[in-house]
Formats: C-alpha cells, sequence, structure tokens
C-alpha cells in the first residue's frame, strides 16, 4: 500500500513523519520538524540515526513540504500520499477527507475561528497540489474527535438567530486527544482526563475512547491561558476594553492571540523553559496562574466524567515540564491520585518511553501518565482508513 507523508505544521513549527503500514500499524520511517519559535532555521530529517538538512523550510513551510515530499519518495522509492493536520474542519469535520482546490477554498472559510492556524496548515497542501495535480492529499481534521460531544454541551448560549451553523463549540487538539485514547485502551481505564500542554493548551474528558467534553470552544482561544493565548476571559472585560479603553478590534484580536497568557503575566516569554524556575516575581507569578488555571478546568472535565481513573499529560510542556505535573496532580490528591516525585523528575522529553511513563504511586488509586504526543502517526492511521474506504 502507499506510503504515507503526514505533515503537521503549526503558525511557526512543523512536525512530519513518513510511514509505511505493516499489518494494521503504520510504521514509522523517518520523521522531521522545525521550530521557528527557538529560532530554527532549517528544516531537519533525521532517518536511520541521521540527521539531514533540507534548508529553509519557507513561508508557511511551502518549501519545506516540497523537499520533504521529494525526499521521502527518493528514500521509500515508491507512491506516497500525504496527510494534512488541518485545525479548523468547520461543518466539513469528520473523517479525513480529500483534498481539492474546491475543498481547501471552503476550509480557508474557516480562518476567522483559526487565523493563526488555518492558513498555515493549508499552505503545503495547497503549493503541492499546484505543483502535482495528481497526488493524493486528505485533510485531517483538530475537531473530529469531539463530534461525540452531545449536542447541549456544544451549543453556545446566545440567541438563536445569532448562532447560525458554524458558531458552536468544536473543541480542538483531537489529533492528540484521540491518540491518547488510542493508547490507553488497553490499560483498563475507562474516564481519561488528558492534558495536551504545547503552544496551545486543553484539557479533554475522555470516556470509553470517546471525547465528552474539552476546554477549546468555537475557536482555539478557549480553555486554560496558554504561551501567548488569553485562554477564557470574562467577556465583559473585553466590552470593557472596547468601549472604556479604546482599545480597536485588530488590537484586541492581536492581545487575546499574541500578546497574553504566559507571556502577557510574565512580560518576557510565553516558554515555560525560560518561566519554570525563573527567580523573576513576573515569572513566577506567571507559572503559578498557568498551574491554577489548568487546575479549574482539570476538575470541570473531572467533574463532566463524573470521576476519573486516569491523569494524562501531553505535548511539550506536558511531557518537559515536571513542575507542571506536579502542581496539577498534586490539587487532586483528594480524589485519590498519588505522584511519585521521583517517577515524575525523572520524565523529560528526552527520556520520555514511546508508550509512555507511569507516574504516580504503585499504589495510587488513581493513575497518572505522561505520553509522548503522537499526532503524526494518527494522521497516517486516518489516511490509511480513507484510502481503505476510497478502494
Amino acid at each position: 500500500m502507499t506510503a504515507v507523508l503526514a505533515l503537521n505544521v503549526g503558525s511557526s513549527s512543523l512536525k512530519a513523519a513518513a510511514f509505511v503500514l505493516r499489518g494494521r500499524r503504520p510504521q514509522r520511517i523517518l520523521t522531521a520538524s522545525h521550530d521557528g519559535s527557538v529560532g530554527e532555521t532549517e528544516l531537519v530529517v533525521r532517518n536511520d540515526g541521521l540527521t539531514h538538512s533540507l534548508g529553509p523550510p519557507g513561508a508557511h513551510y511551502r518549501d519545506g513540504a516540497a523537499a520533504l515530499l521529494n525526499m521521502v519518495e527518493r528514500v521509500l522509492g515508491e507512491t506516497v500520499a500525504v496527510g494534512h493536520r488541518v485545525v479548523h474542519g468547520g461543518t466539513l469535520s469528520g473523517t479525513s477527507v480529500r483534498l481539492t482546490p474546491e475543498l481547501v477554498k471552503k476550509l480557508r472559510s474557516f480562518a476567522p475561528f483559526a487565523p493563526d492556524h488555518q492558513e498555515a496548515n493549508l499552505a503545503p497542501a495547497e503549493t503541492l497540489m499546484q505543483a502535482r495535480p495528481e497526488l493524493v492529499q486528505f485533510a485531517t481534521f483538530d475537531t473530529s474527535f469531539h463530534e461525540t460531544i452531545p449536542d447541549r454541551a456544544r451549543e453556545l448560549p446566545l440567541p438563536q438567530p445569532t448562532r447560525g451553523p458554524l458558531l458552536k463549540r468544536y473543541g480542538f487538539h483531537g489529533l492528540s486527544f484521540r491518540s491518547v485514547a488510542r493508547r490507553m485502551a488497553d490499560r483498563d481505564l475507562r474516564r481519561i482526563v488528558a492534558l495536551h500542554l504545547g503552544g496551545g493548551a486543553s484539557v479533554c474528558a475522555i470516556r470509553d475512547r470517546a471525547s465528552v467534553d474539552t476546554t477549546m470552544g468555537a475557536t482555539p482561544l478557549a480553555g486554560p491561558m496558554m504561551t501567548t493565548r488569553s485562554g477564557s476571559v470574562d467577556p465583559g472585560v473585553i466590552l470593557y476594553l472596547l468601549h472604556q479603553e479604546g482599545c480597536d478590534l485588530d488590537d484586541m484580536e492581536d492581545m487575546l492571540w499574541h500578546r497574553s497568557g504566559l507571556l502577557g503575566v510574565s512580560g518576557q516569554s510565553g516558554d515555560l523553559r525560560d518561566l519554570v524556575g525563573s527567580d523573576d516575581g513576573r515569572a513566577q507569578v506567571a507559572v503559578d496562574q498557568f498551574c491554577e488555571d489548568l487546575v479549574r478546568h482539570t476538575g470541570a472535565m473531572a467533574a463532566r466524567l463524573r470521576g476519573i481513573d486516569a491523569l494524562v499529560f501531553t505535548g511539550g510542556a506536558g511531557v518537559g515540564q515536571p513542575l507542571i505535573r506536579e502542581r496539577v496532580a498534586g490539587a487532586f490528591v483528594w480524589a485519590g491520585v498519588a505522584l511519585d516525585a521521583a517517577r515524575n523528575d525523572a520524565v523529560t522529553e528526552a527520556t520520555i518511553l514511546p508508550r509512555g511513563n507511569r507516574v504516580s504511586r504503585p499504589n495510587s488509586a488513581k493513575q497518572v501518565w505522561v505520553l509522548p504526543n503522537d499526532e503524526e502517526r494518527e494522521i497516517a492511521r486516518e489516511v490509511y482508513d480513507a484510502m481503505r474506504r476510497e478502494a
């Protein structure tokens, strides 16, 4: 069967992997990454223990996607289908769909709901489509996993004529949460609260591998505070700033998406790697506020499940920041969570096991796990499923 190149593009980062099918399981052949937020200038590929540079990835990873596809085809010597993570599926959310120029145009119409993500997700697909019209490409949606949330929990408390078909709670980080649900399924844990902590942050209530509720809403701006995003704030505050402080809409949008969260509170950085352990008072306040906000939202998701069997941390900060896990898990001692401090401190991005690490004590009534993020494998799974349906 065709190999799959999974592209996971963010506003300033790219994670990618190529897979071939072994039985029913996608096997990873090579990986690629670039993180512009930490000053990286070249797209780096890792294959068979070797590292290669593909040069600057270009705006929205248009050049990087083309170079990576060429390399994958050269290495594997077979046909390659490309799967793209698309943050907002809008009315098209569901199973993976084959991309066409018309569909790309439709998906672009959802950009106001995810201005930092949608164009970045679609630009590489459009570039490859123009250069290689015969190339098979699919969109996989971050919103799809949350379609099991009951309708009553997805409707917005707005007047009916105002809402329309697009205004509802979608939820995001769905590929990450689906991956968590899949990998935790064999551990006999029915009720899981999963925290995806990266540039964005959200918490999801998962029961029997299905999403019951999540903290993000119609956009990836809601939920706990994030690196530069505000998370959920009192809408009355936004009205006050607009009416009384002279903020215009463009400035308000930029502030909520790019100048708030950890960056806004600390005044120096949105990166927990800069803030955790800092002696600066504002950095400490930002970390404290971030942890308290996560506890608040984690508690809400636990209530939606009527109890929990496990907490699961994933995403770059979820894996790389033991202090954040300690603070959040420590708030749920009353629920039977007993963190193993030594195990927790030992887990970082450099030491995480492929199947994850349990960091709760052996006698803990509720388990705590740290799982490496594996959205690329989830993209590949969905693409293979879509190609089977088409066959």
